[in-house]
């Protein structure tokens, strides 16, 4: 199964980490990492990050960490042999569940064996301490794998290890497509050693109370929403951020965004919970509004902005026009490695699984399909030059395609709004009324 950490080919490891993390580099719009100096030097860590992405969370870790990482994954991912191999190589352990048999639960100890030989020589490990991910931006109950671990490791060296556990958020934009945003946050790291005499004395007790501490930490650098008016909650915070930014003039930079959301989310579960019918009317008031949108084929963000002038759509849509062949030629030259992974995520059960496979299988098809582009192409054109240009043009038409698109949508709508404010001017005049009534609704709630 993979259990023991051999790399036989660390330079193999080296240059499929480097390609990796330049592909990963490419499939957000913005990767930003914060804290990364939290991370204590030169001693063991354990790093424990909410889990909501699938494997994509563990790319999020190793690449921000910037360093190798072992992981620890649920044990049914390891089945296959060949599957199994390639996890060991990228420096991944099963961990064994009850819903795996309880036979299987025996073979954690050696699992849990390699663990401690991996801290001792001070590579960091990763255990994703919800046990599995959910889609949603608040964190589950944690599963005591994590500590035992951690206490198990600090015993063998009769708590001279330095281990220390470090909490890590991951938000991300959209789960399921790239071109999203990723913010990495390392939060303030936990030291095992410091409960060695407690943990003597009461071990169940212990494991606890360094529970509650590491969830708190946690929360501390994420967005959690609570379960109850979740969405509602979710909702408020996107369409009342940007107030906060414009009257607090901050820069509106991810860690910012994340810091000003947990702000939101404070204050409004603190209103809710106090008075109830405030959720009730913010929710009937946003049904109203979200209703009204859809009728018009709008969304909230168009008024968040600033409004675009006459002569800004002209330039941009004139602009969009010249620049449509090189779209048109990125679109048809690179559809093929860009679909067919999005149809085989598609059959995947669990959606959360989506974005894991789609980059999993983008990262072996985009290679092969353009050699075998190029190589036809050379078979038929003249000159190295030609060649030369052929092939750069491939990777890079791609990424202009793809984001291109994500702005035709966007200046469709732009129009749409356009059109909306200056030949329906009371029809938008009572759409904007009905998002500052509710702006208000929001900001009594939050003052409350």
């Amino acid at each position: 199964m993979g259990e023991k950490v051999k790399f036989r080919k660390p330079i193999f490891y080296k240059v499929l980490y480097t390609f990796v993390s330049w592909l990963h580099r490419l499939y957000y719009r913005q990767f930003t990492v914060v804290g990364a100096g939290e991370i204590p030097a030169d001693t063991p860590v354990i790093f424990a990050p909410n889990h909501q992405n699938a494997l994509m969370d563990a790319l999020a870790v190793l690449f921000a960490a910037r360093r190798p990482v072992v992981f620890l994954a649920r044990a049914d991912i390891f089945k296959k042999p060949f599957i199994a191999k390639i996890l060991n190589i990228i420096k991944m352990l099963p961990i064994y569940r009850i819903r795996d048999g309880y036979d299987s639960l025996d073979r954690n100890q050696e699992v849990f064996d390699s663990t401690v030989e991996v801290l001792k020589s001070k590579m960091p490990l990763c255990i994703l301490p919800e046990g599995n991910h959910e889609g949603t931006k608040r964190l589950r109950p944690l599963k005591k794998g994590i500590f035992r671990i951690a206490f198990q490791s600090e015993e063998s060296t009769s708590f001279n290890l330095n281990l220390h556990i470090v909490p890590v958020g991951l938000d991300y934009s959209d789960y399921f497509n790239p071109g999203a945003d990723l913010t990495v946050v390392f939060g303030t790291p936990i030291r095992i050693a410091d409960y060695a005499e407690s943990y003597r004395d009461n071990e169940p007790k212990t494991i606890n109370a360094i529970m509650k501490v590491l969830a708190e930490n946690m929360r501390s650098v994420m967005i959690h929403i609570p379960e109850e008016h979740y969405a509602l909650t979710s909702e408020i915070c996107e369409m009342y951020a940007p107030n906060v930014w414009d009257t607090r003039n901050i820069k509106r930079e991810p860690f910012n965004k994340l810091k000003i959301k947990q702000y939101i989310i404070q204050k409004v579960t603190e209103a809710f919970g106090q008075d109830p019918a405030k959720a009730v009317g913010l929710s009937s008031s946003l049904s109203d509004y979200n209703h009204k949108l859809k009728k018009l084929g709008l969304k909230d963000c168009f008024f968040q902005e600033k409004q675009p002038g006459f002569f800004s759509i002209l330039l941009e849509t004139l602009l969009t026009v010249l620049l449509l062949p090189i779209h048109v030629y990125g679109l048809v030259l690179n559809y093929i490695p860009y679909k067919i992974p999005i149809l085989v995520a598609a059959k995947i059960k669990d959606k959360h699984f989506q974005s894991s496979i789609q980059f999993g299988i983008g990262i072996l098809l985009f290679p092969i399909y353009y050699l075998i582009l190029i190589a036809l192409f050379c078979l038929f054109a003249d000159g190295t030059l030609t060649k030369l240009i052929f092939g750069v043009s491939l990777p890079l038409t791609a990424y202009f395609a793809f984001y291109n698109y994500a702005h035709l949508v966007k200046l469709r709508l732009k129009l749409r709004f356009f059109v909306l404010k200056f030949t329906h001017p009371e029809q938008y005049k009572n759409i904007s009324n009905n998002r500052e009534s509710i702006i208000n609704q929001i900001k009594l709630t939050i003052n409350s």
